[in-house]
């Protein structure tokens, strides 16, 4: 048999708790020829301590001991680092139980009362193991080696691929995942995804490999491929036909390898070699091409070749240096050069010296000279010039005499730009596209000093010298300007000294040579003097109107109201000269004539109240809080309002501060709130609201009552002189009139709203003030 040839015998642990059992096993082996030494053993720990001590050759288990079963032990083997077979000796068992023991592991079974196929089924075992741990270690050796190739791959930028001529299926190793473009595997290998990443120049040619494989007349190409950053590499492709048993071509081997470097590298020595060739026959043409006057010189500092522009120069100036300077030293050219003062000609020459000699890698200097007794300017440039044999440099003259006159202009127009930006009337601030202050004059850092009392400075941002409530709205002008749209408007504000000032506001954008937008201006220009003219102008006309209107309004109070008081003092005077009365008669129409005087005389304070009420609108205008003029009105009001039981409700948090002429708003408000009591409703108390609204033009002033209302039809001459529409109430027809007269000399508007038995509603319309003070 095939263990007498062992050099030892084999160790077996035998797993069994019948002494007889044991034996039979034993006599079976020894009849069979195989030497062993075995361990018999019926317990978890026994069992667990053979495996790590007796060093065994395989294990023979009963299935069912007292203390574990075959299950658990082979559970065991396999949880140690004992890797041997495992045969299972047991009574009968079912063919399901045999097959999941097998499944878990074991080698294979024998049924004890058939114990003459153990020998045979040991060996099988023995040799299966052998043979799958011989096999184990060469796919271990393998995959090692693969690793190894594999690492070799990436370290050389290689890899390979195989190609089925017939299919068109193709594989590749590791290393050419990365030289086409991918990660390790990260994707399955087919002709498409080799051909994904290839320059789009390039794909075809290596697809006409892989499509005609058996036709090919090369067994290389070069192609590109790009990476995912967008790099290009560069891949030299070697292959082969692989002939099948007929001879036939069966397979294309291919061989990738990145030849990025050595390619960059033939691409960078064929252009210098190109650029080398074509150096040559350019120089002269570029050098004779180039305005500037250019010099070049070798390392000793000697001209060695020059081009057009020199020789013209030299030849126009009368230079007198032979050969255009060729061969001569251009630093003692320079050092005694004529024409260029002594200064800048040792200055150019120590410039020469210092980049020739590698001190700096540039010279430059800009002067002045005279050719055809012109001044002209030249700006001398220079250069480290190296070549494969010898070290120099390369000289520019180039012209500038253009340049430097165009500087002169502009620092003569900037300086009388900067003259009428600093002396003009109107203030001016630059910003740019981020609202940023750019620039600014003299006149705009004086109006900011005065309206906020704050500096001006440049970077800072332009919407921090406004109110916060103005922001949206100049950001929308803003974006207005930088649309190429002009804003243009006045306004005014009251300067602490308590005198109002008018602007002119502009805003304009700025743009740059292209068109482009690259800021805006906000001017401002003093207007006060012109907008106080025509306030005052405006002020007349109105006064004139006015003036006309009130000598329509005399003319009717002479003709109406003057006329009859009159009339009756001429007849009862003419009565009293006819001496025909007696007594009686005679007191009689002395009562008359003092009544009709009496009526004349309060006609005639009218008139004089009326009068007053005109001279009184050249008062100042101050800000008046409407809440406070209520309040003493009230308090003037008070037996009144007790009297009559009346309600004074108000709401003034829309506007409460008003500017305007107190007096007369005193009056206004006394005359409406004495009419609100008068008109009462009998039985009723008198309830009077006073509020304000606001809007972005006007402030408009409600008193509403609750009294007896006015027809509709008494709408027209309500506001009228001595129009009255109730006899129940004592009164001339004289208050609505002033009301009316002093609302519309502050510029408003007085309306009604009313109906019997529903109460009146006056609205009273005053434009917001020009005269608060307000940023730009």
């Amino acid at each position: 048999m095939i263990y007498n040839a062992m050099a030892r015998s084999l160790r077996i642990i035998h797993i069994e708790d019948v002494q007889s059992d044991a034996e039979l096993v034993d006599r079976t082996l020894k009849r069979s020829g195989i030497a062993f030494e075995k361990i018999v053993v019926d317990t978890r720990a026994d069992y667990v301590k053979a495996l790590g001590e007796f060093n065994a050759d395989i294990i023979l288990s009963d299935h069912s001991l007292p203390a574990f079963n075959s299950l658990e032990a082979l559970n065991i083997l396999k949880q140690s680092d004992t890797d041997i077979p495992f045969i299972l000796i047991t009574s009968t068992v079912s063919e399901e139980f045999a097959v999941n023991v097998m499944k878990e592991g074991a080698s294979d079974y024998v049924l004890k009362d058939r114990l003459q196929r153990l020998p045979s089924a040991i060996i099988n075992a023995i040799e299966k193991f052998q043979s799958d741990n011989e096999r184990q270690i060469y796919l271990n050796e393998v995959v090692a080696s693969e690793a190894l190739f594999t690492k070799a791959e990436l370290l050389a930028q290689f890899g390979t691929w195989r190609l089925n001529i017939k299919t068109k299926t193709i594989n590749w190793s590791a290393g050419t995942y990365p030289l086409l473009g991918y990660t390790n595997d990260e994707v399955d290998p087919t002709i498409d995804k080799f051909l994904k990443n290839i320059f789009p120049g390039d794909a075809p040619l290596v697809r006409q490999v892989f499509d005609n494989p058996g036709e090919l007349n090369t067994t290389g190409i070069d192609f590109r491929v790009i990476n995912k950053d967008g790099s290009i590499k560069y891949i030299h492709s070697q292959f082969e036909p692989e002939l099948n048993e007929k001879g036939n071509p069966a397979y294309l081997i291919g061989f990738n390898q990145d030849v990025t470097d050595s390619k960059l590298s033939q691409i960078e020595i064929q252009r210098n070699l190109e650029e080398l060739k074509a150096a040559g026959d350019r120089q002269t043409a570029i050098l004779n091409a180039l305005p500037p006057n250019i010099v070049l010189l070798n390392e000793a500092g000697k001209i060695v070749a020059v081009n057009e522009s020199w020789r013209k120069f030299t030849l126009e100036n009368n230079l007198g240096v032979p050969k255009y300077g060729i061969d001569y030293s251009y630093i003692a050219i320079s050092e005694k050069a004529t024409g260029v003062d002594e200064l800048s000609g040792k200055k150019i020459a120590n410039g020469i010296r210092e980049v020739i000699a590698g001190i700096i890698n540039e010279f430059s200097l800009e002067y002045s000279c005279y050719s055809k007794n012109k001044k002209v300017w030249f700006q001398i440039i220079v250069a480290p010039l190296t070549d494969k044999t010898k070290k120099g440099a390369v000289v520019l003259h180039v012209d500038i005499t253009a340049r430097k006159q165009a500087e002169e202009l502009m620092l003569q127009s900037e300086a009388n730009l900067k003259t009428i930006f600093e002396n003009t009337d109107i203030a001016y601030v630059l910003c740019n596209t981020e609202s940023k202050i750019v620039s600014f004059n003299t006149k705009a850092t004086e109006l900011c000093l005065e309206q906020f009392n704050k500096k001006l400075k440049i970077g800072g941002n332009a919407f921090s010298y406004f109110p916060k409530n103005r922001v949206p709205n100049l950001k929308e002008a803003i974006q207005k300007v930088l649309q190429n749209e002009m804003i243009t408007y006045e306004t005014s504000y009251i300067c602490n000294e308590g005198f109002v000032k008018w602007y002119e506001v502009r805003w304009a954008g700025v743009a740059n040579e292209n068109k482009a937008n690259i800021g805006f201006i906000l001017a401002f220009k003093d207007i006060t003097e012109r907008k106080v003219a025509d306030i005052e102008r405006d002020k007349m006309t109105a006064d004139l109107v006015q003036r006309y209107k009130d000598l329509e309004q005399f003319t009717y109070i002479v003709s109406h109201n003057l006329r009859a008081p009159v009339a009756n003092i001429i007849g009862l005077s003419n009565m009293l000269n006819s001496f025909d009365l007696d007594i009686r008669e005679s007191k009689d129409v002395s009562s008359a004539l003092e009544k009709s005087i009496n009526i004349l005389d309060q006609v005639i304070m009218d008139l004089n109240h009326i009068l007053q009420v005109r001279s009184n609108i050249n008062e100042q205008s101050e800000n008046v809080s409407l809440l406070l003029l209520v309040s003493d009105i009230t308090i003037s009001l008070n037996n009144l309002i007790q009297k009559e039981n009346a309600t004074i409700n108000t709401n003034f948090s829309a506007v409460d501060n008003i500017v305007t002429v107190k007096s007369y708003m005193y009056s206004i408000f006394y005359n409406l709130i004495i009419n609100s009591i008068k008109y009462r409703q009998p039985g009723i108390d008198p309830v009077i609201s006073i509020f304000t609204r606001k809007d972005a033009q006007k402030i408009e002033v409600f008193i509403k009552d609750n009294g007896k209302g006015i027809n509709e039809r008494n709408f027209k001459n309500l506001f009228g002189l001595y129009k009255r529409f109730d006899s129940n109430v004592e009164g001339k027809g004289m208050g609505l009139f002033m009301v009316k007269m002093q609302v519309e000399n502050l510029g408003g508007n007085i309306s009604v709203q009313s109906q019997p038995g529903s109460g009146t509603t006056f609205k009273l319309e005053f434009p917001k003030s020009q005269h608060t003070k307000q940023a730009f």
